[in-house]
C-alpha cells in the first residue's frame, strides 16, 4: 500500500512539472485511468507539505510553484482535458508539452505507435494558424485541434487533422469531424 502511495507521489509531482499547471481534476482523471485516484489526495497533501508544488485552493490549481502558477497557460489546460479523454479511447505511451517554438501545439504525444499533437486554436488565432501551416507541414504526425467555438471548425485550414474538439468547463471533451 504504502508503496503505492509513494509511487503516486511520484508520479503526481512528475505531471505536475511536465504541464506546470493542472486543475485537481485533471491529476485525478489522470490517476483513474488505471484505477489509481484513491492515492491522489494524499500525494498532493504530502507534496503540498514538503513544497513540491503550490496549490490554489480557490481555483483548484496544482502548480510547480506560484510563478508557475502565474504563468498557467489556458490552451494547454484545454489540451491537457484533450489527452485525456484521448485516453478513454486510446492507449497513450508518452506524453509532453510542446516547445513554445510548435506553437499552436500544446501536447505531443505518441499512442499505438503513431505520433500525434494537440492544438489549440482560440477564435482569434484560426487566422494566424492558418498561415503558420500553410508553410509548415509535419510528415506523420496527426493533429487533435482543440476549439473555443465548433463554427470555427470550416475556417481551420490545417493537413491532417483526426478530429476536432470542444472542452466543456467540467472538463467534458466533445468530438467533431469537418465535413470535406
Amino acid at each position: 500500500m504504502e508503496n503505492k502511495q509513494k509511487a503516486v507521489e511520484r508520479e503526481v509531482k512528475d505531471l505536475i512539472q511536465k504541464y506546470n499547471a493542472l486543475y485537481k481534476s485533471q491529476v485525478y482523471e489522470f490517476f483513474a485511468k488505471d484505477g489509481r485516484e484513491q492515492f491522489v489526495g494524499r500525494a498532493l497533501k504530502a507534496l503540498e507539505k514538503e513544497r513540491d508544488i503550490y496549490i490554489n485552493q480557490e481555483l483548484k490549481l496544482i502548480a510547480v510553484n506560484e510563478e508557475s502558477y502565474g504563468a498557467r497557460e489556458y490552451g494547454t489546460l484545454q489540451s491537457v482535458w484533450a489527452l485525456l479523454g484521448i485516453m478513454d479511447q486510446k492507449k497513450v505511451e508518452q506524453h509532453f508539452l510542446a516547445s513554445r517554438e510548435e506553437y499552436p501545439v500544446r501536447i505531443v504525444f505518441v499512442g499505438d505507435g503513431e505520433i500525434y499533437d494537440i492544438l489549440y486554436v482560440s477564435e482569434a488565432e484560426v487566422c494566424v494558424t492558418n498561415h503558420l501551416f500553410a508553410r509548415k507541414r509535419i510528415d506523420g504526425c496527426g493533429h487533435i485541434v482543440v476549439v473555443e467555438n465548433p463554427e470555427n471548425i470550416p475556417e481551420i485550414q490545417i493537413p491532417d487533422v483526426v478530429g476536432f474538439c470542444t472542452v466543456k468547463e467540467d472538463g467534458k471533451v466533445e468530438y467533431y469531424r469537418k465535413d470535406e
